[in-house]
This record gives structure tokens, sequence and C-alpha cells, in this order.
């Protein structure tokens, strides 16, 4: 059985990355839940989610919390799931995923996924996998990735991060790494 723990990014008082009416919280959670729903239908895989709707607007989860979550179901990949952003006239586009530095499990896990939503994702542009020291993938005990979607600040990125559709679609498409990953 293949224990993953999805983690779609801020919610409650923290909405993220916000442009427009574009929060990334809420992104961020229709993705991360797609991507579970889809593992969850198979046998071989046991899913859980820091949270399955918008936490309590006075509320926030904090990265502590996140960890200690993914520690008490023994995870065997955590997975965080996040829009990015840059400063206002910034052309920054496209998708990256993370990994801890050196993390000789994160890594596969972090080139599987991103190669699936490369494949699967054509509208929004690849970046790179990435090396970073981010809290939640920095203290999980199970190997942890974090993925940015694309930059809600870029008008295409953004477009296509808004729909629900697409939004299933690149969940879908995390789930397919996650396959690979497992080689399943």
């Amino acid at each position: 059985m293949n224990r993953v723990v999805f983690d779609p990014g801020h919610g409650g008082v923290d909405p993220g990355a916000v442009s427009g009416t574009a929060l990334e919280k809420d992104i961020s959670l229709v993705i991360a839940l797609a991507a579970a729903d889809k593992l969850a239908a198979r046998d071989d895989f046991y899913i859980e989610v820091t949270r399955e709707t918008d936490i309590d607007r006075n509320l926030e989860l904090g990265l502590e919390d996140r960890v200690a979550f993914s520690d008490r179901h023994n995870a065997d990949l955590f997975i965080s799931v996040h829009c990015n952003a840059m400063a206002p006239g910034s052309s920054a586009n496209g998708f990256e995923v993370f990994h801890y530095y050196d993390s000789q499990a994160g890594r596969p896990a972090a080139t599987e996924v991103f190669k699936a939503i490369d494949r699967k994702i054509p509208e929004i542009a690849p970046r790179s996998v990435k090396e970073a020291g981010f809290y939640v993938i920095k203290h999980t005990q199970a190997p942890a990735i974090l993925v940015e979607c694309g930059f809600l600040t870029s008008d295409q990125d953004r477009f296509n991060l808004e729909s629900p559709a697409f939004q299933k679609k690149y969940g879908e498409a995390i789930a397919a790494g996650i396959l690979q990953y497992f080689g399943v």
C-alpha cells in the first residue's frame, strides 16, 4: 500500500498568492483534491489530505501542523501543491517542482511529477526541477516535493489555473507522475 499525503497550500486567513480574484489557496485545494481522488480510486494507494475544504477564515494551518499530519499518517510521499507569483510587471510564467537539497528520495519523485505535468499540461510552460529548503519538504519524514503549478501573476497561467476543468486535469497529471514514481 502506497501512502500519500497531499497538502493544498495555504488556507484560512492565508490566501497565498493573489491575482485579481484568483486565490492560491482555492486553486491549490482543487488541484490537490483532484490528484488525491485519482489515486484514492486505486486499491494500492492510501490517501490523506491536510485539508479537504478551506479552513476557518480566522485560522491558519501551520507548516508544523502539515508536517506532523504527514508523519502521523506514515506517508511514503508528501506533495505540497501551490501557485507561484512574482512582483507586478514581471513576465515569469511556468511550473516547477521542488525537492529538498540533495534528497535522494525527493529528487526522483519531483522528476516523475515534473515529467508527467510537462506531458499532460502543455498550456503551462515547464521551468525545471529545483532544490529548495521549504519547511514542509525539509521536515517531513517522507520523501517530499512541492509543486508550483504556475504563476498567478502570468495572464496565461492564471487564465488556465482559474478553470475548474483545467484544475482537475492538472491534479490528474500530478497523480500520473506519482504513479510513475511508485512504478505502478
